[in-house]
């Protein structure tokens, strides 16, 4: 029973930071035209990958680039609200943003265990770093 109740606590715990994580790059401006809304570096440059969508949503990242090097990698679309994607996003998408920006490019080892957003992720990368000239 015991170990029933402690399961159940972290799966708790676990589900509403991977919600409150989720539910922050929606809030991210949509409008990425221009970059208006965007509070941007100086001299940075916005630009947006394609929406990829899978069976577990869409998926849609914007790259900010200074002088020739990523400097932030956005999520704007992460996959649907089922617990399991927001369980699942809350640990991956900070890890491909990070290797991302670790390595400057969107061409990346995936992360275990999420075998929805990582294509789905890495695949709009791969159109922002094109547009950028980064690909």
């Amino acid at each position: 029973m015991r170990k029933e109740r402690i399961a159940l606590i972290a799966g708790g715990c676990s589900v509403i930071v991977g919600v409150g994580w989720v539910v922050a790059p929606h809030e991210l401006p949509t409008a990425i035209a221009d970059g208006a809304g965007s509070p941007l570096p100086p001299g940075g440059k916005l630009f947006a990958g394609p929406e990829v969508t899978n069976l577990k949503g869409r998926f849609q990242v914007e790259i900010v680039v200074v002088d020739g090097t990523v400097t932030d990698i956005r999520p704007v679309q992460a996959g649907t609200t089922a617990a399991e994607s927001v369980l699942v996003n809350g640990r991956a998408l900070p890890e491909l943003e990070l290797r991302m920006l670790d390595a400057q490019t969107w061409d990346v080892e995936y992360v275990s265990g999420a075998s929805y957003t990582s294509p789905g992720i890495v695949e709009s990368a791969k159109g922002a770093f094109g547009l950028a000239g980064l690909g």
